[in-house]
């Protein structure tokens, strides 16, 4: 999905990707920006159960080190690990799977510009991922996709946050039970 993609990228992140399943972790989206000599790596890692900032303080740790025995030359980055968030990115084939049941948002390059859906993701098929919108079904080309992540509901969450101690909106009180 990474049209425009930094060469370097190609260079140094199946390095970084086997160090971090090493550990248990997944990258889950690279980016290089800014000028020569003053760039910023920010790597958006992942593993089951979430990340949290001690995960990311050790794995610039040891991705320095990974760069280091790479590009002793050119070794010149902010290095910044992250956690992809709750509006996490989807970056391979697999996500589609993983996550599908969920509510997600893909931007589409077509002939007439940029288009986005929104809907539950059901999926692959046939190169294509698969997505409801209400009484519909789309499938869309996995080759038209310029990016997709997760989008949760936020009204549904703020309800949820909002309730009474003791309350659920599925279940009613916890004394129903």
């Amino acid at each position: 999905m990474q049209k425009n993609r930094n060469p370097v990228l190609d260079e140094i992140e199946p390095e970084i990707t086997q160090m971090l399943e090493t550990f248990g972790y997944e990258l889950v989206l690279s980016e290089l920006k800014g000028p020569a000599g003053a760039q910023t790596l920010t790597l958006y890692i992942d593993k089951p159960g979430g990340v949290n900032s001690d995960d990311c303080a050790a794995m610039v740790k040891r991705i320095e080190m990974v760069l280091e025995t790479l590009d002793e030359q050119r070794h010149n980055y902010n290095i910044i690990v992250s956690s992809p968030g709750i509006e996490r990115p989807l970056t391979k084939e697999k996500d589609f799977e993983r996550f599908s049941g969920q509510r997600a948002t893909l931007t589409l390059q077509q002939t007439q510009g940029k288009r986005t859906l929104t809907g539950i993701l059901r999926g692959l098929t046939r190169s294509c991922v698969v997505i409801e919108r209400g009484a519909d079904t789309v499938e869309v080309p996995i080759a038209d996709l310029v990016a997709a992540h997760l989008a949760p509901d936020w009204q549904e969450i703020k309800a949820t946050v909002d309730q009474p101690a003791g309350t659920s909106s599925a279940r009613g009180s916890e004394d129903e039970w």
